[in-house]
């Protein structure tokens, strides 16, 4: 036993120190003998964190290394972290002791203290941030269809108008869609309308864009940016938001607003961080790597209409981290124009189920709703859903500006004489007894204060 794997034979020099887990299921004398080759090797191994089975060890383990133990097998890696200056965990335990989620979770609670997690045939790298020299605000999520960017606008507009609603709030955005270099949507242009935006999906680009909805929600400065991949811990593989964010710098904002991508995080140092996640998928907050982002936030927004899986997410997340501020929201269909008289077909990407709130919703607005359509990211339904509205006799098209809103949507709205609308999705707190707005625009303030 003389072979490690490729990625452990030859350590970097400035990065040769490290941490090893270890499990009492092992003989320590293989532990030892590995250990041993990975010194050789040019490791510098700090100590062993025992992650469990002790209670197989018929006596205290010698593997030529201080060895360190606790309650569970984080706290004991973030016990030798404190005490041991180390770069890097190189993992040398497997199950029964250490499963598959506690691994998980060990490579998370790495990452958030900047240390690499290598094993037998991975490795896990924290994810680079860039800084910018200006106050920010990232709004991340644990995945896709969950809200960032209706949140990211109300987010923005309430910002703006607390810092004194002269527009130096700006919002960066990424989509696997953005441009090949930063775009800026100015606040002079950022009233667009559907006609401007028929003529960006015409040249060519993605007008749906979040940058470009952004700009429609908030009237505020966008910039669209472009992300490809993204990785276990939310970097995507290459991304041009940095530049993107050291442009919005450079037109000396009072805040910038950093928007993530499905569960990719902008890969920028925030001053301020808010994690989004969908009651339809629990496990991605409370789960896996849901501590590493969690440990990233300074709130937490859990969004969804089924109020008490949100309830029980919030429950969870209290135990671990209970001085997070955390809230429940339902996002709200609103029109952004007057609808009313309308007759009304809406395009959305929110599942079919939530159809009631969006009735709900135009009706308040004074519109007759006649048709509800979920199928926006589905382009063959979409079409279909296109012609029903038709068949139905409808006036109006109201649409997110999402997936397919504009190059289909306004595209058969403009093609058929029918008049197009936007929506926005504010969110509104499940709790009565919380200002969400309030909590949403302390949290903007204190990442432009920097406090």
């Amino acid at each position: 036993m003389n072979q490690l794997p490729v990625h452990l034979r030859n350590p970097p020099e400035l990065a040769a120190r490290a941490l090893v887990l270890v499990d009492g299921e092992h003989y320590p004398s293989a532990v030892a003998d590995t250990i041993g080759l990975l010194s050789a090797a040019g490791w510098q191994i700090a100590a062993a964190v025992l992650v469990g089975g002790g209670e197989k060890l018929r006596e205290a383990p010698q593997y030529g290394v201080p060895v360190i133990t606790a309650d569970t097998p984080v706290g004991a890696l973030v016990a030798a972290a404190d005490e041991h200056q180390v770069d890097v965990v190189i993992d040398l335990a497997d199950e029964p002791v250490l499963v598959f989620e506690d691994r998980l979770r060990i490579i998370a609670a790495a990452a958030g203290m900047g240390l690499s997690w290598l094993g037998a045939d991975a490795r896990v790298d924290p994810p680079p941030f860039a800084t910018v020299d200006a106050p920010t605000l990232a709004i991340t999520g644990t995945g896709k269809r969950i809200g960032k960017t209706a949140i990211s606008a109300h987010i923005a507009r309430l910002a703006d108008t607390a810092l004194g609603g002269n527009g130096a709030v700006i919002v960066v955005a990424m989509g696997r869609g953005g441009p090949a270099e930063p775009v800026v949507i100015h606040r002079s242009e950022a009233g667009l309308t559907v006609e401007r935006l028929l003529e960006i999906s015409r040249g060519g680009a993605h007008a749906a864009s979040d940058y470009l909805e952004d700009a429609v929600l908030t009237g505020l400065t966008t910039i669209g940016c472009r992300r490809i991949g993204g990785g276990l811990l939310g970097a995507p593989v290459a991304s041009n938001v940095p530049e993107g964010a050291r442009l919005a710098a450079s037109l000396d904002p009072q805040l910038i607003i950093l928007e993530g991508s499905g569960a990719s995080i902008p890969p920028v140092a925030a001053t301020r961080t808010l994690l989004i996640a969908s009651t339809a998928r629990p496990r991605d907050l409370l789960d896996d790597f849901g501590p590493w982002r969690l440990n990233r936030a300074h709130a937490l927004l859990v969004v969804g209409d089924d109020r008490e899986t949100a309830r029980r997410m919030l429950a969870r997340v209290s135990e671990s981290h209970p001085y997070l501020p955390s809230w429940s929201a339902s996002l709200r269909p609103t029109p952004i124009d007057d609808v009313s008289g309308a007759r009304i077909a809406v395009f959305t990407t929110a599942p079919s189920n939530i159809e009631p709130v969006f009735e709900a919703a135009l009706r308040a607005a004074g519109a007759d709703p006649v048709l509800v359509s979920s199928a926006l990211a589905r382009r063959d339904e979409l079409r279909i859903d296109i012609e029903r509205a038709l068949e139905l006799g409808v006036d109006t098209f109201a649409v997110e500006i999402k997936a397919a809103g504009i190059d289909v949507v306004a595209e058969a709205a403009g093609a058929h004489g029918i008049r197009g609308a936007f929506l926005a999705n504010p969110p509104a707190a499940h709790d009565a007894e919380v200002d969400l707005d309030a909590e949403l625009t302390t949290l903007a303030l204190a990442a432009a204060d920097n406090a």
